[in-house]
């Protein structure tokens, strides 16, 4: 008890030491200095990086790696199904979940072992249950990193431990965290606290290596590494009066106080502003063949981005000259472009407001005869 008190403490501490409660009037951007080799602040709505440092050299990524296991084993496994630990899983090195040979626990509380403690144990139990062997696993985490975009990763293992060839960047760590931040199970995991695993041979009660859950309620994630060669490695996100954030340290002094003080800075440089309102009227596309000649578009998103004061916002519309009746409600007809200071950071679908059907002949014949009874109406 009293060690986790002390723990506790040491973490206030740093929150202190690294500016976290600082007010915004006291808060500057020359504080920020963080101790770490590389490092990412990113929007995680639009993608946009706020802030960065040797965002794209290719450093070890330690237990990281951990995120991009879980993304594979949540869309590629059934959280019901039962993995079978095996001699090979139950003896690897490093962080453990305390796994025994032939012991059976489902997929879902294998990924809170592993992402939790941090269980390199669980990492491989998970990787041969899904990929039948630790190969075949990683090239599945091979190619799911190229197809979110992450081009200067590259994974040896499920968990890990430093090996050559095993690499990430902190934009493209940034950029696996931002699409796992959109698996439900995911985010629920990675903010838990603690919890009691009661499967296996025994219970466990297990708690989350992110100290960082436990002293800040806007703190919700995600994932902590540490390995000699990789350095203190942290993925963190936070919320603030409806701002999220995601940092990445990579290779820090002390990737709790670093995190700390990256989220701290985007909270203090960026306000939220809102650029496009979901079901407004936006523009209008003329309608070929309809019985009405234009189509009246609406947004289909509400867009509210972080920007730092004095930054500059744009909007275009990108529509067709015009659209070929039918044209149904809700149909997508373009999209609006939002720029910041130039540059491109998100597209919002533009929307029918209505149903156009397309003309018929008895339109047509309707038309004649009204304009032959009414002149000039």
């Amino acid at each position: 008890m009293l060690k986790k008190c002390v723990s506790a403490a040491m973490v206030i501490v740093i929150l202190f030491a690294s500016g976290f409660f600082i007010s915004d009037s006291e808060a500057k951007e020359s504080d920020l200095s963080l101790s770490a080799r590389a490092y990412v602040l990113m929007d995680p709505v639009s993608g946009r990086i706020l802030a960065e440092k040797n965002s794209d050299m290719r450093l070890p990524m330690a237990s990281t790696t951990k995120i991009m296991t879980a993304i594979v084993a949540l869309e590629r496994g059934d959280l019901t199904s039962t993995v079978t630990v095996s001699r090979k899983a139950a003896s690897v090195r490093g962080s453990s979940f305390h796994l025994e040979p032939g012991e059976t626990m489902s997929l879902e509380s294998m990924l809170y072992g592993l992402l939790l403690p941090s269980g390199n144990d669980a990492a491989i139990a998970i990787a041969e249950h899904i990929g039948g062997d630790v190969k075949t696993f990683v090239d599945m985490m091979n190619l799911k990193a190229r197809e979110i975009g992450a081009e200067n990763t590259h994974f040896k293992n499920p968990h890990g431990l430093d090996e050559p060839g095993h690499f990430t960047t902190a934009r493209d760590l940034a950029l696996i965290t931002r699409y796992a931040l959109n698996i439900p199970k995911f985010r629920e995991i990675v903010s838990t606290k603690d919890i009691i695993i009661t499967e296996g041979k025994h219970p466990r009660h297990i708690y989350n290596t992110n100290r960082l859950l436990r002293v800040s309620e806007e703190i919700d994630g995600v994932k902590t590494g540490y390995t000699g060669k990789a350095g203190r490695c942290l993925v963190a996100t936070a919320e603030r009066n409806g701002l999220r954030l995601l940092s990445v340290v990579l290779n820090a002094h002390d990737h709790f106080s670093n995190s700390l003080k990256l989220l701290n800075y985007g909270f203090i440089t960026y306000r939220l502003n809102r650029l496009v309102t979901k079901n407004k009227i936006y523009t209008a596309v003329p309608v070929k063949g309809g019985i009405i000649n234009k189509a009246v578009l609406i947004a289909g998103e509400d867009v509210a981005l972080p920007m730092r004061d004095g930054e500059k916002a744009q909007i275009k519309f990108v529509v067709p000259p015009f659209v070929p009746a039918p044209v149904f409600k809700d149909q997508v007809v373009g999209e609006i472009h939002v720029f910041i200071e130039g540059v491109l950071v998100r597209r919002v679908p533009l929307l029918s407001i209505q149903d156009i059907r397309k003309k018929t002949f008895f339109d047509r014949f309707y038309r004649i005869m009204m304009e032959w009874v009414a002149p000039g109406v």
